[in-house]
């Protein structure tokens, strides 16, 4: 097996920063938050998982499967909260997103999610994340997470070619009860007001009525 310097995954460089969030805002609205609609128009099909299994070794065997039926060699895995900028690269002078080799094996995954700066381990990926971002260069698939709904996002740009990547996805869901029942346990009483639940509705059904 060959090592991989994790600390390496890290990008530094604020040139090559501002090429990748670049590509972010290709495929997302990265000032909006659910339940508003994050992806861009191009993304028109929508899976839903809990949050915290993005940061389980299983997620990361998922992505391995998606990543070689689109032919990416990495996946962009950023922080957008707390802010890459203002906060984790004034404190630490290096940014809380990573390129990740789609060859990293799932173990690794966590070690690199649990990866955080040497005077502050608390700020690592795994712990200090509210609103993460997996994105691959092909950008045929990206994923949104939200730490405060319980969730994560799946869109897919063309549904009609991508059997390959639905029958990766059995265990995503499409925006049902269940979701919603996800949802909800962030919740204070564990209830959504109706305009959440309204707007969840109207941005990820997948144009069900």
């Amino acid at each position: 097996m060959i090592s991989v310097n994790l600390e390496a995954l890290f990008v530094r460089d604020k040139k090559e920063f501002n090429k990748l969030i670049e590509m972010a805002s290709d495929a997302f609205y990265l000032e909006n938050r659910l339940p508003k609609q994050v992806f861009r128009e191009q993304f028109n099909y929508f899976l839903f998982e809990e949050f915290d299994w993005a940061m389980d070794e299983d997620f990361w065997s998922t992505i391995q499967q998606l990543s070689k039926e689109t032919k990416d060699d990495y996946v962009l895995t950023a922080v957008l909260d707390p802010n890459p900028v203002e906060y984790f690269y004034k404190e630490f002078n290096y940014y809380n997103w990573m390129k990740v080799p789609v060859n990293l094996s799932p173990d690794k995954y966590l070690d690199v999610l649990e990866l955080g700066p040497e005077e502050s381990p608390a700020d690592a990926v795994l712990y200090n994340s509210y609103t993460v971002i997996w994105l691959p260069p092909s950008m045929k698939w990206a994923i949104w997470g939200e730490r405060s709904y319980g969730v994560c996002v799946l869109g897919i740009q063309d549904v009609n070619n991508g059997t390959g990547l639905l029958q990766i996805l059995k265990t995503w869901r499409s925006f049902d009860k269940t979701v919603l029942s996800w949802v909800e346990l962030n919740f204070v009483n564990q209830q959504l007001s109706q305009e959440i639940t309204d707007t969840l509705f109207l941005n990820y059904s997948n144009g069900v009525k």
